[in-house]
């Protein structure tokens, strides 16, 4: 058992993630939007990944890397946003079609 208290195995058995509640999708089908989805898609799946997910979760799923790439996409309070900037390392970037 990680120290989310999430077991890892639990996503991948279960039917619907609990951090995306208003659109059931299983860990396969996540996975398989994030790497075939559209850019929007993905940024919509990452948002709820840094809004909702317990940290350790987001890491079975993006990399940093991944983060960083879709960071001026992502809808994310400012707060959220300075902090995954911080975190990631990178200069904050405000999202695309805000000032």
């Amino acid at each position: 058992m990680q120290a989310s208290g999430t077991d890892r195995s639990d996503l991948d058995r279960a039917e619907s993630l609990y951090f995306l509640p208003d659109s059931p999708m299983s860990a396969g089908e996540l996975r398989q939007l994030l790497a075939h989805g559209s850019p929007e898609r993905r940024a919509w799946a990452v948002s709820h990944l840094l809004r909702y997910a317990d940290w350790d979760d987001i890491w079975v799923f993006v990399t940093r890397d991944d983060v960083r790439e879709l960071l001026p996409a992502l809808d994310l309070p400012p707060g959220l946003r300075a902090a995954w900037a911080r975190i990631l390392k990178v200069e904050e970037v405000p999202s695309v079609g805000r000032p």
